[in-house]
């Protein structure tokens, strides 16, 4: 229990960051910036990454996948997401998601562009994201 009381903590906190660090941009494409990065207490080398995704105009990630799996709230805009095996789903300001270890998915935004506040849980030295050929 304290651990899932720990992580809400974690999200609210970070949904305010990225809702002031609003006019931060990683990149004229897009892109991801670590907002933080801490050690899951009482866990074997687990950690939560938390970052601001930004996506510009009418863009398209590459197939991928996390391999601890994430965490986002879509704070700006809205993004298409196809997954693995489902039907596309939509996803606009407001909205929430998990993305499930290991499952591929690609994210499209329409012309507005698009920002989420993610959380990414990986083992120390794991890659947060992996490329499907």
């Amino acid at each position: 229990m304290n651990r899932i009381y720990a992580l809400f903590l974690i999200l609210v906190l970070g949904i305010t960051v990225a809702l002031v660090a609003g006019g931060r941009s990683a990149n004229s494409g897009g892109g991801f910036t670590e907002l933080h990065r801490g050690e899951i207490t009482g866990t074997d080398g687990l950690e939560v990454v938390m970052g601001l995704v930004e996506r510009s105009a009418a863009s398209m990630t590459g197939k991928h996948y996390h391999p601890g799996g994430e965490f986002g709230f879509v704070i700006e805009g809205s993004v298409t997401v196809s997954r693995e095996g489902e039907p596309d789903v939509t996803l606009r300001a407001g909205d929430s998601f998990y993305q499930r270890p290991g499952e591929w998915h690609v994210v499209g935004t329409t012309a507005e562009g698009a920002k989420a506040v993610v959380f990414r849980v990986l083992k120390k030295g794991q890659p947060a994201v992996v490329a499907v050929e």
